[in-house]
This record gives C-alpha cells, sequence and structure tokens, in this order.
C-alpha cells in the first residue's frame, strides 16, 4: 500500500481522512500547515500528497512553490479545497498540482484520484 501525507489545518478532517486512508490499508502521515508539511515530505517520503489551500503559515500554493524546487518534486499533489475556482485551478496547474477535489466530498471519489496518481 500507498504512503500519504495529508496537510491540512482542518484536524477533525485530516484525521477522518487519516483513519479511512488507513482503514482500506494505507500509511499515513499528517500535517497542520505547509511548513509542517514540508518538514513530513522530507522525514516520511510519501507516495503521494493530498493538500488543502486555505491554511495559515504557509497556504496550499506556498507549499508547492517549495516542493517543486525540493528533491521530492516528483512526488504527486492533489488538492484537497472548499475553494477551487478557476483562478485557483490555474495557479495550481501552473505549480504542478496534479488534481483538485472539491470538499466535501465522498472518500470514493478521493480513493479513485488516489489511486490513479500512484
Amino acid at each position: 500500500m500507498a504512503k500519504i501525507l495529508i496537510i491540512d489545518d482542518e484536524e477533525t478532517l485530516r484525521i477522518t481522512i487519516c483513519e479511512l486512508l488507513s482503514f482500506v490499508g494505507h500509511i499515513v502521515c499528517e500535517a497542520e500547515d505547509g511548513k509542517d508539511g514540508l518538514e513530513k515530505v522530507r522525514e516520511f517520503k510519501p507516495d503521494i500528497i493530498l493538500c488543502d489551500i486555505m491554511m495559515p503559515k504557509l497556504d496550499g500554493y506556498g507549499f508547492m512553490e517549495e516542493h517543486r524546487r525540493s528533491q521530492y518534486s516528483n512526488i504527486p499533489v492533489i488538492f484537497l479545497s472548499a475553494k477551487i475556482e478557476k483562478k485557483d485551478k490555474k495557479m495550481g496547474c501552473s505549480l504542478g498540482v496534479k488534481e483538485f477535489l472539491k470538499k466535501p466530498f465522498v472518500f470514493g471519489e478521493l480513493k479513485e484520484i488516489i489511486e490513479h496518481h500512484l
């Protein structure tokens, strides 16, 4: 199974996603913002990253700017956010985001997207 990093400042949602992904056999790690996420990428070396856009300290865009310059830039990132407008998709795509999933979402959708990018 895959190693998945979840970066989201909404603790309840982050824990729920971790539990669901663990239940289906994935190894998960969590981070509460983009800054914490960058550290966890280096430590955990995930196969895929799920990242919120709007977070304190370092948002999803800032995370992507740093991530794409790192030695781990080959790890695919999927944005999970309540805020996904045309401009968000354009900005995310220019930074290398592989896919977008709008909150709230159905777990089956998330599972399908993860499997597609692994």
